[in-house]
């Protein structure tokens, strides 16, 4: 199956937009033979953050931590793509970042990676370090991360991945 995937970037300073970055990035991912599919929508989140950090470990890089209040809009994003609300790509990003702002407070950048497909977490995240645009948010320079997988018609699985840059003095809220 051909899976397509976009990633998408914003810079702020203050609670200000100054500048957008829109990367919009196309391949195909496939699941590794032997691989398992998505059992469990919350237990591939949970997945999906141990590869994340795993890669950004291997690259030096300090682990991002899972956000509940990030995560509440990678699963709706993953919900509304899943059930066509929405297509597939990052319509509502920038309301998602401003939802999680008016929660959290400033935050100093965001970035988004979807994808969509029958994977299991280790499978969409290798898909994910493949792509420079995908790889590029997973090694930016972000301190949390939010989730969010959602089963669609014929059993496909939709992924959302935010993440978010939020000054360390608050990050833990």
């Amino acid at each position: 199956m051909f899976n397509q995937h976009y990633c998408k970037v914003l810079l702020f300073s203050a609670a200000v937009l100054i500048g957008c970055q829109a990367t919009a990035c196309s391949k195909a991912v496939t699941g590794k033979p032997g691989t398992t599919a998505v059992r469990n929508t919350g237990d591939v989140e949970e997945d999906i953050l141990y590869y994340v950090n795993k890669y950004r470990k291997s690259k030096g890089l300090p682990a991002l931590k899972m956000n509940e209040t990030i995560n509440v809009e990678a699963r709706s994003h993953s919900k509304a793509m899943a059930n066509g609300r929405t297509g597939f790509g990052h319509d509502g990003f920038e309301s998602r970042v401003d939802d999680i702002s008016k929660k959290l407070g400033r935050v100093s950048g965001a970035a988004e990676n979807v994808a969509y497909g029958n994977l299991s977490a280790e499978a969409v995240v290798d898909g994910w370090i493949k792509s420079p645009g995908h790889r590029r948010n997973m090694l930016g320079n972000f301190n949390l991360i939010g989730i969010g997988a959602a089963r669609g018609k014929g059993n496909i699985v939709y992924f959302t991945q935010i993440f978010i840059n939020k000054p360390q003095a608050t990050a833990s809220k």
